[in-house]
């Protein structure tokens, strides 16, 4: 699937429509949980119309890897910022065309996305040619004749049938081992890292915009969920001892 970026705006774009409709309004972020170990960051974004609000009249939250890219190798907490404020100002209504996504979490999904495949042409079968066959000569009647009484003289009595073996019944093949489902193999994963099944399903809502968790998603979601903790779940690199 391919996206329009031309359909979505930018996080900047929505902040000056924001500040220019409430003036006195204010935005404020906060960092949920982060690991710097494995480079996993969430946070939550909390927009305000009105100094005097004691609630916010929207919220957004994102979530980053260090992993995920060349830009968030640098700045991977910026980046969650950035897009928990997008969310956050998408749901009061600032700036949605094509959805709550911000063009720049768009752009991130395109990068994520396997190049298309062009299909190969389709081979031409070669022409079949045909052979002309050998032109009979018609054999003479006296030559018929003689034919038809030599095979009649040394016609050969037919053989017996061979007896047939008893045919041995192969042995059934060894059932394959159950493979676990990508379900089992996300939650063992993630509770590796410390993550009960609640946790994985609000990130997967949150990640995804769907409410089932895991039930919502394909295979090939499961299987980059999958990738993403299994990366996390990697042991750092041994850090050199300062002398």
């Amino acid at each position: 699937m391919r996206f329009n970026l031309d359909e979505y705006v930018t996080v900047h774009e929505r902040v000056e429509r924001f500040y220019a409709k409430y003036p006195q309004g204010r935005i404020t972020t906060t960092i949920l949980e982060h690991n710097a170990e494995t480079g996993f960051v969430l946070m939550r974004a909390e927009v305000f119309r009105d100094p005097d609000d004691a609630q916010p009249a929207a919220t957004g939250h994102a979530y980053e890897l260090r992993s995920s890219g060349h830009v968030q190798q640098g700045s991977y907490v910026e980046v969650c910022e950035t897009s928990s404020v997008g969310r956050a100002l998408a749901l009061l209504g600032f700036e949605v065309k094509r959805g709550i996504a911000s063009r720049e979490e768009m752009q991130k999904a395109a990068r994520k996305q396997p190049p298309e495949r062009t299909p190969a042409p389709a081979e031409k079968p070669s022409p079949v040619q045909e052979k002309p066959s050998p032109v009979q000569e018609k054999p003479t009647p006296a030559a018929e004749k003689a034919a038809a009484a030599a095979e009649k003289a040394e016609r050969p009595t037919p053989p017996a049938a061979p007896a047939r073996a008893a045919a041995e019944r192969p042995a059934p093949a060894a059932a394959e081992p159950p493979q676990p489902d990508l379900d089992a193999q996300i939650l063992q994963a993630a509770g590796e890292l410390g993550y009960d099944p609640a946790k994985v399903r609000k990130w997967v809502n949150q990640k995804f915009e769907v409410t089932g968790g895991l039930g919502s998603l394909t295979d090939h979601d499961k299987r980059e969920v999958l990738k993403i903790f299994r990366e996390q779940a990697r042991p750092a690199p041994a850090r050199a001892a300062r002398k």
